[in-house]
C-alpha cells in the first residue's frame, strides 16, 4: 500500500513539473499620494508586463497600489510559487532603508518615523525570502527612483546592503536601466544569466547567488504566437483605426481606415516591421503599437506643416483652380472639408447664375445651353421640362426647385426654425411645410427682394444657413 502511495505522489509531482510555468511579480509605483511622483515608472509598467507575458510568464502585477492592494498581490504571488519553474520579482518605485531593512514604498505611503515606515512599507527582504523557495531559479529586480519621497529621521533613500537568502540573485539600480536589462537582455530565448552578466551592465548592482546556467526564457517554456500576443492586447475598433491611420500617414497603404485588419493592413504592418528591422509577422505587440503612435504623430506634424504651406499657396486664395489644386494633393488634408465646401458654394453660385440667365432668355436654346453646362445642375429637371413645353406645363416650377434640393427632415426643421427665429410666424416647428410655413417663407422672400414663391431655393438656404 505504501509503495502505491509513493508512486501516486511521484506521478503527481511529475505532472506538476510538466505543467510548471514561469511566474513573475511586477509592482510599479510612480504616483504617490504624499511626496514626489516619478510618472515614467507608471508609464513603463505595462511594457514590462507585456514583455514577460509574451515569453510565457504568468504575471501578477499592479501599479500605483496602496499597501493593502500590494499585500494582496504579494499573497497571490506567494500562493503560486510552489507550482512554478522560474520565479522573478520586479519592484519599481521609491525605495528606502533603515539599517539592513529596505522597503518598496506603496502609493499611499504616509509615515514620519522609521517605525511608521516599518509598518507601512513593503519589506523587500520578505520578497527575497519568498523567492528562496526556488533556489537557483529566482531573481529579484529592484528599480529605484533615485529620489526621496519624504525626509524621515534615520531613514535613507535607496536600497541597503542586505543579506539575501541562499539561491536568490538580486539586480538593482535606476529603474529604467534595470527594466531595459530585463526586457532586452534577460528575456531572450536560450540566453543564460551568466551570458548577460558578462556584458556591460552599467552601474547596476549584482548581489547574491548567481545562477549561472539559468535561462529566464528557454524552449521548454510556452511562448505565445504573434497572433496570440496581438489578441491579448484587446485592441478596440477605434484603436485599430488609429493604427491604420498611423501606418497610412507613414506611407504604408492599409487599403482603408476602417478598424478591420485585413490583408491590406497585415501587409502594411509587415512592410513597417521590415523598415524598423523587426520580425515581419504582420501582427503587433504593445511596444510596436506605442512606437507606431509616436512615429504617426511625428509624421502628422510634418504633413500638417506641408499642408498649411500648400493651402496658403493655393486654396487660401479662394479661386476655383486653387481649391482644386489643393484637393488634388491633399484630398484628406486639414483644409479639405473647407475646400470642398468652398467649391460647392462656388459651383452653386455659378449654377444659380446660369439658370437665371436661361429663365431671363426663356427659349429652348437657353435651356439646352444650361443643361450642356450643368448636366447635373439643381434645375436640370425643370430645364428639360421647359424645352418644347407650353407655359401651363411648368407653372409649378417653384415646387420642382424645392423638390430638387431633396431636403431631409433635419434640414427642413432647421430652415423652419431659422425663419421663425427671424420673427416670421411659421406655425408649429416640426419640419412640415404647411400653409403657415409657406406664408412665412413668402414674407421672408418679399422682405429680401427675392422671387416670392413660398418654396425653398438654394439661394434661400445659403442666406439662412450659411449667412450669405
Amino acid at each position: 500500500m505504501r509503495i502505491i502511495t509513493l508512486s501516486l505522489i511521484a506521478l503527481l509531482g511529475l505532472s506538476s513539473l510538466a505543467n510548471a510555468q514561469n511566474l513573475a511579480l511586477v509592482l510599479s509605483n510612480g504616483y504617490y499620494d504624499n511626496g514626489t511622483d516619478v510618472a515614467n515608472i507608471s508609464r513603463k509598467h505595462q511594457q514590462m508586463v507585456n514583455a514577460l507575458e509574451n515569453q510565457g510568464y504568468e504575471v501578477i502585477e499592479g501599479k500605483d497600489l496602496n499597501r493593502l492592494e500590494t499585500r494582496q498581490r504579494i499573497g497571490d504571488f506567494a500562493g503560486k510559487i510552489a507550482g512554478a519553474d522560474t520565479v522573478i520579482a520586479v519592484l519599481n518605485g521609491h525605495v528606502a532603508h533603515f539599517g539592513e531593512v529596505s522597503w518598496l514604498l506603496p502609493a499611499d505611503m504616509n509615515a514620519s518615523s522609521a517605525t511608521g515606515m516599518a509598518f507601512r512599507g513593503i519589506n523587500i527582504g520578505f520578497i527575497a525570502q519568498l523567492l528562496a523557495q526556488k533556489p537557483e531559479h529566482a531573481v529579484l529586480f529592484v528599480g529605484e527612483s533615485d529620489r526621496e519621497l519624504v525626509r524621515i529621521p534615520m531613514v535613507e533613500e535607496g536600497l541597503a546592503r542586505m543579506p539575501l537568502p541562499r539561491g536568490v540573485m538580486m539586480i538593482s539600480g535606476a529603474y529604467d536601466k534595470v527594466g531595459d536589462l530585463l526586457r532586452h537582455s534577460f528575456l531572450r530565448p536560450n540566453v543564460r544569466v551568466i551570458d548577460v552578466l558578462r556584458t556591460d551592465t552599467g552601474r547596476l548592482e549584482i548581489e547574491g547567488d548567481i545562477p549561472a546556467s539559468l535561462e529566464l526564457v528557454n524552449n521548454r517554456v510556452f511562448a505565445r504566437t504573434p497572433e496570440q500576443i496581438e489578441q491579448a492586447l484587446g485592441l478596440s475598433r477605434g484603436t485599430r483605426r488609429q493604427i491604420q491611420q498611423d501606418l497610412t500617414d507613414l506611407g504604408f497603404d492599409t487599403r482603408g481606415v476602417d478598424g478591420l485588419f485585413g490583408n491590406g493592413t497585415r501587409t502594411a504592418i509587415r512592410s513597417w516591421q521590415r523598415r524598423e528591422r523587426l520580425t515581419r509577422t504582420g501582427y503587433l505587440d504593445a511596444d510596436q503599437v506605442a512606437r507606431l503612435r509616436v512615429q504617426g504623430d511625428a509624421a502628422r506634424v510634418e504633413l500638417r506643416a506641408g499642408d498649411r504651406t500648400y493651402w496658403a499657396q493655393t486654396g487660401a486664395s479662394g479661386t476655383e483652380r486653387g481649391l482644386r489644386l489643393y484637393l488634388e494633393r491633399y484630398p484628406n488634408g486639414q483644409f479639405a472639408n473647407r475646400a470642398r465646401a468652398e467649391l460647392a458654394r462656388f459651383n452653386a453660385r455659378t449654377d444659380e447664375q446660369a439658370w437665371a440667365r436661361a429663365v431671363q432668355i426663356d427659349t429652348d436654346a437657353a435651356y439646352r445651353e444650361y443643361l450642356n453646362d450643368f448636366p447635373n445642375g439643381i434645375y436640370k429637371d425643370i430645364a428639360r421640362s421647359r424645352i418644347g413645353a407650353v407655359p401651363e406645363v411648368v407653372e409649378n416650377d417653384a415646387k420642382r426647385v424645392e423638390d430638387a434640393l431633396r431636403l431631409n427632415s433635419v434640414s427642413r426643421l432647421l430652415i423652419e426654425q431659422r425663419v421663425a427665429d427671424l420673427g416670421y410666424r411659421t406655425g408649429p416647428r416640426d419640419g412640415s411645410f404647411d400653409l403657415a410655413t409657406r406664408q412665412a417663407f413668402r414674407s421672408y422672400q418679399r422682405d429680401r427682394g427675392m422671387a416670392v414663391t413660398g418654396y425653398v431655393t438654394a439661394d434661400m438656404i445659403r442666406r439662412l444657413l450659411l449667412g450669405q
